[in-house]
């Protein structure tokens, strides 16, 4: 198989770097976190880095740090580099305005933005089932998840409880996120699967 390589300015070669995935996520608790941290593997044709927040966590900090990140790493969308912004729309108009402001303003073409509404664990329900019942705020979601799994709580990692679900759930994500298409305030919906699917 022939390598890949670039060249320095000296016509020195060398191996081309593989692409890196920032990912920050809003929110104190790790959930999110824990996570996708399994799906940093040497073996991955690219490379994951989990960003800290910080102490603002709100969805303009989140971007501004996740910016910061991308120039300080000298990131390009060209050399395959992404971000991902992992936030929940919590059922919110006036959050979910925000988010569609900096969308339309975002200058940097490698950043996307994965949104829940209202909240991640929905991401986690849809392995176990579909469902396409609104949900009035995060606790509900959860509720529903400890019918499957009954010691769920925020900072648990359950990656490998869903693991061998994981097919399931991104099928559920499509059929949920067609479904609720032609809403203006989608209830509930997850882009989690997308990111997923982008790292598997």
């Amino acid at each position: 198989m022939a390598r890949s390589f670039d060249f320095k300015r000296r016509g020195v070669p060398r191996r081309k770097r593989k692409p890196t995935y920032l990912i920050i996520a809003e929110g104190r608790n790790k959930t999110e976190t824990n996570y996708f941290s399994h799906f940093q593997d040497q073996e991955k044709p690219y490379i994951l880095r989990m960003v800290k927040a910080g102490s603002n966590t709100d969805i303009e900090s989140l971007y501004k740090t996740i910016c910061n990140r991308w120039e300080e790493l000298e990131l390009s969308e060209e050399e395959g580099d992404c971000a991902f912004i992992v936030f929940d729309l919590d059922n919110s108009e006036s959050k979910i305005e925000k988010v569609e402001t900096i969308i339309k303003n975002n200058k940097v073409k490698g950043i996307q933005f994965i949104a829940s509404n209202p909240t991640f664990e929905i991401w986690f329900l849809l392995h176990f089932r579909y469902t396409s019942k609104y949900y009035a705020d995060g606790k509900e979601v959860i509720s529903d998840l400890k019918k499957y799994i009954p010691d769920y709580e925020k900072n648990k990692d359950v990656f490998l409880l869903c693991d061998d679900r994981m097919e399931d759930a991104l099928k559920n994500a499509v059929k949920l996120n067609k479904q609720k298409e032609q809403e203006k305030y989608r209830n509930p919906m997850t882009d989690v699967g997308q990111l997923v699917s982008q790292l598997t």
